[in-house]
């Protein structure tokens, strides 16, 4: 093989990897965001009511969230059984980076709770990890995952400035950047399925 043909037989492999990559987000993973969308966001506005009506002790949040992330749970595996996914590379480091997400969030709010800090820093720091999640993806995914990480990260300057709304405002970002994206693997994976037919 000369080096023409090394070249266009990288490029190729490029190609194809870069359309697996897409196509595996779009069909696995796009209904799973636009629901979790919904619950992350309840859980949000949730812990906003919560706090707003001064509940100090952990165990209503702990409840809260154990709902919405146990029907986060069950939302996913049943998408998962019902569609038999292969369980693809990317699909699994989109699960390792959301996995961690979540117990990074719940170590913060632990760390809140335990300084016993009355005002809450957990709604800019989940900001600064989302955006750091979806950094992760832009690098795996493609560039346009970059945007909502920098959106996120300066709503973490924004929720720094607005504690007492904190919660509520994280839920209205979680709702709108989780749930377009969402929309948009769905859509995605919806005009693949009519190019093929």
């Amino acid at each position: 093989m000369d080096r023409e043909e090394a070249a266009g037989t990288l490029e190729l492999l490029r190609k194809v990897v870069a359309k697996a990559r897409d196509d595996t987000a779009a069909e696995n993973w796009g209904v799973i965001w636009v629901v979790h969308a919904v619950s992350n966001a309840a859980g949000f506005f949730g812990t906003h009511l919560l706090l707003t009506s001064g509940h100090v002790t952990p165990g209503p949040y702990v409840l809260l969230w154990t709902v919405a992330l146990g029907f986060n749970a069950v939302t996913f595996a049943r998408f998962r059984k019902k569609n038999a996914s292969s369980g693809s590379f990317i699909e699994k480091q989109i699960w390792s980076i959301w996995t961690t997400f979540i117990v990074a969030m719940s170590l913060t709010a632990i760390a809140n709770y335990l300084l016993g800090l009355t005002v809450f820093f957990m709604p800019a720091v989940t900001c600064v990890l989302v955006a750091v999640a979806f950094s992760t993806m832009g690098s795996m995914m493609g560039a346009w995952w970059y945007a909502p990480a920098v959106v996120w990260g300066l709503m973490a300057l924004v929720l720094a400035r607005v504690p007492g709304d904190a919660f509520a405002l994280l839920g209205a970002m979680w709702l709108v950047t989780q749930g377009t994206g969402g929309i948009l693997l769905e859509r995605a994976r919806r005009a693949k399925i009519d190019r093929s037919a």
